[in-house]
C-alpha cells in the first residue's frame, strides 16, 4: 500500500476504509452512500482554501496602492514588493511538496493556511516596507505550502476517472471565492483603509484553518524518500531567476542585459536540475513525466492559458484609465473574466465526466477560444466601449477554466503515489511562467502599432489579434501532439 489515511475523528465512524491494491494514493470509499458526505465537505474545503491562491493576489493588487504611498515606497521598491510573494511562491512548491508527501498532506496544508493568516497580520501591521516585504514573502511561502497540498490531496479523495470533475469543482468554488471577496475588497478599503483589506485575508484564512483542522483527512506517502536538497535547491533557484527575470521585461523590456542574463541563468540552472534529478537514486521530481505527450501537452497549455488571461487583464485597465473610464467600470468588466472561469469549471468537468471529451479535445478547442476572444478585441473602436472588453474576457476566464480541469486532472494524475505533492509544484510553476509573459509581451506587441506612444483602442486591439496567431498555432501543435498515436500512458 502506497499511503495512509486517517479519518477525521467526526466523520471515522461514518466510513471503513477499503484497501485498494493499485500503485495509486488510496481512496475514501466515495462509492458508498455514507462516504460521500465526508468527501464532499473535504473536497469543498480543499477548493475553497486553493481559492486563497488567488484571492491573496487580487485584494494585495488592489491594496498595494495606497500600501506604498503610506509607507513612503519609490515606485521601483514599490515594484518588487508587489511581485515578491508571487516569486517566492514558485520557488517554494516543490519543497514544501516533498515535505508534505514526507510528513503528511494535511499537516503542511493546515499549517500554510494559518502561516497565510499570520502573515496577512504581519503586512497588515507593517510600520515599514522592510516588515511589509516580510510579510508577503512568508505569504509567498505558505500560499505554496497550502496550494501544493490542496492539489496533492485531491487525488487521494477521487478515482482517476473522477479527477476532471473534482477539479471542476475546486476551480469553480476557487474563482466564486475570488469574485465575492474582490467585490468586498474595495468597499472595504474606502471605509477602513488599505490595512484592513490584510486584515480581511486574515479573518478567511483563520476560518479555513478552522474548517480544515475538522474535515480534512490526513495523508501521506508510505514510502519515505530522501530528501533531495541540490534537486529543491537548484529548481528553487532556476524559477525565481526566470519568473523575476520575465517580471522585470514588462517594465525594463526584453532587451535589458538583466532580463537577458536571468533567463539564461535560468536556463542554465534549470538544465542542471533536470541533469541532477536524471542521475540520482531518488529525484525530487521525476522529469521523465516530460516525455509523456499529455503531460507535456497539459504543460504548454498551462503557459498558454495564462498568458492569455494576463494579456487582457494587463492590456485593457491600460487603454480604459488612461481614456477616462472610471476604475469602478474596469473592476466591473475585469470581473467578467472570474465570471466566465465559474461557468468554465463545471462546464468542463462535465464535457470530461458525462459526454467523454477528450483531452485533445479539451485543450485545443481552449486554446482556439482563447485565440477568439483575443482577436475580438481588433474590432475595438472606442475605448469607451464595455461591452467587447467584458465578451473577451469572459471567453478567455472560460477557456482557462475549460483547459484547467484536464490540465490538473493530466499533471496530478500522472503522478507516482509518493510524489503527488512533489509532482503538483509543476502547476503553479508553468503557470506563473505563462502569465509573466503575458504581461510581458502583450505590452510591447500593443506599441508597435501605438501613435505618438499612445494606447490607442487601434493599438489595443491590433496587439492581442497578433497574439490570437500564436494560439492558433499551438492549437494545432497540441492536436498532433495528442494524436492517438502519440498518447501513452497518460489521463
Amino acid at each position: 500500500m502506497d499511503t495512509r489515511i486517517t479519518l477525521p475523528r467526526a466523520t471515522a465512524h461514518k466510513a471503513t476504509m477499503t484497501p485498494i491494491d493499485t500503485p495509486t494514493e488510496q481512496k475514501w470509499p466515495t462509492h458508498r452512500l455514507l462516504a460521500r458526505k465526508p468527501v464532499m465537505a473535504a473536497m469543498i474545503c480543499i477548493a475553497l482554501i486553493g481559492g486563497m491562491q488567488g484571492v491573496d493576489p487580487a485584494l494585495h493588487s488592489v491594496a498595494m496602492p495606497a500600501a506604498a504611498k503610506a509607507l513612503g515606497m519609490n515606485p521601483s521598491l514599490a515594484a518588487f514588493l508587489k511581485s515578491i510573494g508571487t516569486i517566492v511562491l514558485a520557488a517554494s512548491m516543490l519543497g514544501v511538496g516533498i515535505i508534505g508527501d514526507r510528513h503528511g498532506r494535511k499537516k503542511i496544508l493546515v499549517a500554510g493556511i494559518l502561516l497565510m493568516g499570520v502573515a496577512a497580520l504581519v503586512t497588515a501591521a507593517a510600520p515599514t516596507p522592510m516588515i511589509f516585504g516580510a510579510g508577503r514573502v512568508l505569504m509567498g511561502i505558505s500560499t505554496a505550502m497550502s496550494f501544493a497540498m490542496c492539489l496533492a490531496l485531491i487525488p487521494t479523495l477521487f478515482e482517476k476517472k473522477d479527477l476532471p470533475k473534482a477539479f471542476g469543482l475546486f476551480f469553480g468554488a476557487g474563482a466564486t471565492l475570488i469574485v465575492i471577496a474582490t467585490s468586498l475588497s474595495g468597499t472595504i478599503q474606502s471605509a477602513l483603509g488599505w490595512r484592513a483589506t490584510y486584515v480581511s485575508t486574515a479573518v478567511l484564512c483563520l476560518v479555513l484553518t478552522l474548517i480544515a483542522i475538522r474535515l480534512l483527512p490526513e495523508n501521506r506517502s508510505a514510502a519515505q524518500r530522501k530528501f533531495d536538497t541540490v534537486g529543491v535547491l537548484l529548481a528553487a533557484a532556476g524559477l525565481i531567476a526566470l519568473v523575476y527575470s520575465i517580471g522585470q521585461a514588462s517594465t525594463r523590456g526584453w532587451g535589458s542585459p538583466l532580463v537577458i542574463g536571468g533567463i539564461f541563468l535560468a536556463l542554465v540552472v534549470l538544465g542542471g536540475f533536470a541533469l541532477w534529478e536524471r542521475r540520482i537514486e531518488n529525484p525530487a521530481f521525476p522529469v521523465e513525466l516530460f516525455k509523456k505527450p499529455a503531460f507535456a501537452a497539459a504543460c504548454l497549455a498551462g503557459v498558454l492559458f495564462n498568458w492569455a488571461d494576463a494579456s487582457l487583464l494587463g492590456q485593457y485597465p491600460a487603454l480604459a484609465l488612461p481614456a477616462g473610464v472610471p476604475a469602478s467600470a474596469v473592476s466591473v468588466v475585469v470581473a467578467v473574466m472570474y465570471i466566465g472561469m465559474i461557468c468554465g469549471a463545471p462546464m468542463a468537468g462535465i464535457a470530461q465526466k458525462r459526454f467523454g471529451a477528450t483531452n485533445r479535445t479539451m485543450f485545443t478547442s481552449g486554446l482556439l477560444l482563447c485565440a477568439a476572444g483575443l482577436a475580438s478585441q481588433i474590432f475595438m473602436r472606442d475605448p469607451h466601449n464595455i461591452v467587447l472588453p467584458a465578451f473577451g474576457l469572459f471567453v478567455v476566464g472560460f477557456a482557462v477554466m475549460w483547459m484547467q480541469n484536464p490540465q490538473s486532472a493530466i499533471i496530478m494524475g500522472s503522478a507516482p503515489a509518493d510524489q503527488l505533492g512533489a509532482v503538483g509544484a509543476v502547476k503553479p510553476a508553468v503557470g506563473q511562467f505563462g502569465f509573466g509573459l503575458g504581461f510581458a509581451l502583450a505590452g510591447p506587441m500593443s506599441t508597435i502599432f501605438m501613435t505618438d506612444g499612445v494606447m490607442t483602442a487601434h493599438a489595443y486591439g491590433l496587439g492581442l489579434a497578433v497574439q490570437s496567431i500564436i494560439f492558433v498555432v499551438a492549437a494545432g501543435l497540441i492536436f498532433l501532439l495528442l494524436t492517438p498515436r502519440n498518447r501513452r500512458a497518460t489521463a
